[in-house]
């Protein structure tokens, strides 16, 4: 490990202040023969006043233990550990996952790299590993979708899930019924969770810039929420409803396919009058997708092939 670790400039590690520099970022990857992929969506939050103000917003803990997603080279990771919270960073990108390695002793014990893929990360066993009780991450644009449903099925509930997103992503979750965004990732995300959008982030504010905007988005659990429900008919049955958008519900149900299983003419005929088949998806409220999910679920079948359960 450099010497230089053991100075401090302002409290920071001269190291760890570099990362916040443009240049001074080049210059210690390049050090490294390193150098941003935009494949895997590395663009890096580097505006240190901006990351304080978004967990002062988001009212983040000064104690405990957080599991961060895609932490990169830590930007965030030590403004985290600044704060007073213990991290274990998922990170996917081997290279990255050793350069945390080497700076985690700046801060001893506060820092534990896992480097593995979040799309195949058991974040339960992860927090009862550490003890963590939220969850962070700059999500990468070409997997924030399903790293989000991957968070919203864990079995443990964190106390919050707080996730910066492409601006077009945090829409689709935040969608108003009847609007065109309005969709699968409204409806179950929705469902599960109380949704706060914190700030909208312009792209001069990350490293290298992305073209787009960004938005930085806190997600609570609702206590009386299903997980079963949401993940097992609740997101199958909308995903069928909206397969076709412009389409009315009655002709994109008919016939629909869950798991081999069939929801049948019959049961369209005499499902509840509170849902109107002769709308489309879009104009059905999450209440409503949820208690059509209900009704299915709780539907008994007279013949076992039939049957519209998974």
């Amino acid at each position: 490990m450099n010497s230089n670790l053991n100075h401090r400039i302002d409290g920071m590690d001269p190291i760890l202040e570099t990362l916040y520099d443009k240049n001074g970022l080049v210059q210690f990857l390049q050090s490294r023969g390193l150098r941003m992929s935009r494949a895997l969506g590395q663009n890096f939050l580097i505006k240190r006043p901006l990351m304080r103000s978004l967990l002062n917003e988001a009212e983040f803990p000064r104690e405990g233990a957080i599991i961060e997603i895609g932490p990169g080279v830590g930007h965030l990771t030590w403004m985290l550990i600044e704060r007073g919270l213990r991290v274990l960073a998922v990170e996917k990108d081997r290279t990255f996952a050793a350069i945390l390695e080497e700076l985690s002793p700046i801060h001893p014990g506060q820092l534990t790299i896992r480097q593995e893929d979040a799309l195949e990360t058991d974040f339960a066993a992860l927090a009862k590993e550490s003890g963590a009780r939220w969850a962070i991450g700059n999500l990468p644009y070409n997997v924030a979708v399903p790293i989000l449903f991957r968070l919203a099925y864990c079995p443990f509930r964190f106390e919050s899930v707080n996730v910066m997103l492409q601006k077009e992503v945090g829409e689709r979750i935040l969608a108003e019924p009847g609007t065109k965004r309005y969709g699968r990732l409204s409806i179950v995300l929705n469902y599960l969770y109380r949704i706060h959008k914190i700030r909208t982030i312009a792209g001069p504010s990350f490293f290298p810039p992305p073209k787009v905007e960004s938005v930085f988005v806190q997600m609570k659990p609702k206590e009386d929420a299903d997980l079963e429900l949401a993940q097992f008919y609740l997101e199958r049955i909308v995903k069928i409803g909206f397969l076709h958008r412009r389409k009315k519900l009655r002709k994109q149900l008919q016939g629909a396919i869950i798991e081999r299983r069939i929801i049948s003419d019959d049961f369209l005929d005499h499902a509840p009058s509170a849902f109107d088949f002769e709308k489309r998806a879009e104009e059905w409220p999450v209440e409503t997708w949820v208690q059509f999910a209900r009704s299915i679920r709780e539907t008994k079948p007279e013949r076992e092939n039939d049957a519209i359960i998974p």
